[in-house]
């Protein structure tokens, strides 16, 4: 190769080239790092199963569609049997906000009452609060 097409050649340490060798690359192996997630008592919060499904996303350049699907594998138990029963969530022109939205609708908190009755328990008042402020 002559000087000039060494000029042209990419380098591959060059900060700029990241998104393009990124751009057609999908790491889908990430979602094997996402939990199951069954929707009980014992499960986590759904606002975190979904914060990692998109944080395994953006690291493995999955799209939206892709992300829904993704959820829909991790489903286990009273999440699954609700995914199956709503016909809405598989069709193909449902938004991942849709999706999301659908699921945080019917699975709401999976907090023990004993755990509200702790966290209500130790709550405190505020010198500068009244107390229907506090409640």
């Amino acid at each position: 190769m002559t000087d000039h097409q060494y000029q042209n050649a990419p380098t591959l340490n060059a900060p700029d080239d990241a998104p393009l060798r990124r751009a057609g690359y999908k790491d889908l192996s990430l979602v094997s790092l996402v939990p199951k997630w069954s929707g009980g008592e014992s499960a986590t919060a759904i606002h975190e199963f979904f914060d990692t499904i998109e944080v395994s996303a953006a690291i493995g350049n999955s799209t939206k569609v892709d992300m829904k699907q993704g959820c829909a594998l991790k489903l286990t138990d009273a999440a699954r049997a609700f995914y199956s029963a709503t016909p809405e969530l598989r069709n193909p022109n449902t938004t991942l906000q849709d999706f999301r939205s659908r699921f945080l609708q019917s699975f709401r908190d999976v907090m023990s009452t004993q755990y509200h009755f702790g966290q209500l328990y130790m709550a405190r008042q505020k010198k500068t609060e009244t107390a229907q402020e506090f409640f």
